[in-house]
Parts: structure tokens; C-alpha cells; sequence
């Protein structure tokens, strides 16, 4: 086989390996989480990170529940961060 043949043989081989490879690479949960924190105004006591879809896009849905400083005991904020896996982009920010 001549180098250049070899040359283009190679460059198909790689083209269809990246297209057709695995499942593309996604951010976990502790860059979400991370991303996530980012929105939220207050010392989290609990954080729950759940694999989600909406529609084809996955996404990471992370709760944030805590109190503000110098908020009554009974009160309490949530926010919902919702974080695409693959790019890491905020995709929705909820405070119920």
C-alpha cells in the first residue's frame, strides 16, 4: 500500500472513530455541583445531584436547600439548578 493511500486510509479511520466513538464525554456530579453553587445566595445543608433528561439533553438537576443568615428557624430557601452534562451550561434556575 503506498504511503498516501495509508495517509487517507488513516484520516477515515480517525474521521469515523470520532463520530461514531463512544458516548461523548459529560461533566459529573461534582462539577455540577460545582457550576451549580455558583447561583445559589446561601450556605446549602443539604445538596442532592440527580441525572436527568429534557427532551434528548441530559442534564444534571441540583437541589440546594439552607437558610439565610438571620432567617427564622421553619423558613428555609430552595433552589433548583438544572446543568447540561455535556457543556456544563446552566440551563435553568428555579427557586420554588
Amino acid at each position: 500500500m503506498s504511503p498516501r493511500r495509508c495517509l487517507v486510509v488513516l484520516a477515515a479511520v480517525l474521521t469515523l472513530g470520532a463520530t461514531c466513538g463512544g458516548p461523548a464525554q459529560q461533566i459529573g456530579r461534582d462539577r455540577a455541583i460545582e457550576i451549580a453553587r455558583a447561583h445559589v445566595s446561601f450556605e446549602p445543608d443539604s445538596i442532592e445531584a440527580a441525572r436527568m433528561e429534557a427532551g434528548s439533553r441530559p442534564l444534571w438537576r441540583v437541589t440546594f436547600r439552607g437558610r439565610l443568615p438571620g432567617q427564622p428557624p421553619g423558613l428555609f430557601e430552595t433552589v433548583v439548578v438544572e446543568v447540561d452534562r455535556r457543556t456544563g451550561e446552566v440551563v435553568s434556575i428555579a427557586r420554588p
